[in-house]
């Protein structure tokens, strides 16, 4: 009989799918408890994918590859679970302010509004215009794959730390 190993995509899109989901009830949670705007908490998101990422990079490695996985392949993998969980995050975000509570929007918007009037990045005459653009974004189906690929790019960030710690290379003197 073969000893029939997972591909690495079917893995990234196992992985992928399950950090995803842990985020999105993480997010339901959020959004029942009223917190959906705690900037504090909103960063427990990237430890969430921080710690998938490693444990699935590690999984793979140990369970698939034999023990030892290059750092490209590790940071490939990474990469790829990165773009599945968007996929999964981004769109509930989008059906949870399309559909579910367009009043998030509003929120959303508040809170920028205060913040681009405490700084100095836009000027105080090009705020509403920026706003507008922003709104505009937010519930539109074409930010989708803008924000899968904003989301993968912090996964490719955080997959460059992971890949470190999980990458093991065999022994050339065995």
């Amino acid at each position: 009989m073969e000893d029939h190993k997972p591909s690495l995509m079917k893995h990234a899109m196992t992985y992928g799918a399950i950090i995803g989901l842990v985020l999105v009830v993480y997010n339901i949670l959020l959004y029942i408890t009223g917190l959906t705007f705690n900037k504090g908490l909103g960063y427990i998101v990237y430890v969430v994918l921080f710690a998938g990422i490693y444990f699935a990079s590690k999984a793979y490695r140990d369970k698939v590859l034999g023990g030892f996985i290059t750092y490209g392949r590790a940071l490939g993998l990474g990469v790829l679970i990165s773009i599945f969980v968007g996929i999964i995050s981004v769109f509930f975000n989008f059906i949870m302010m399309r559909f579910i509570d367009p009043g998030l929007i509003d929120k959303s918007m508040a809170i920028l509004e205060e913040y681009y009037q405490n700084s100095s990045l836009i000027p105080d005459d090009q705020v509403d215009e920026v706003l507008e653009k922003v709104r505009v974004a937010m519930v539109s189906v074409w930010s989708l794959p803008v924000a899968v690929f904003a989301f993968t790019f912090f996964g490719f960030i955080i997959s460059l730390l992971t890949s470190i710690f999980v990458k093991r290379d065999p022994n050339p003197f065995a």
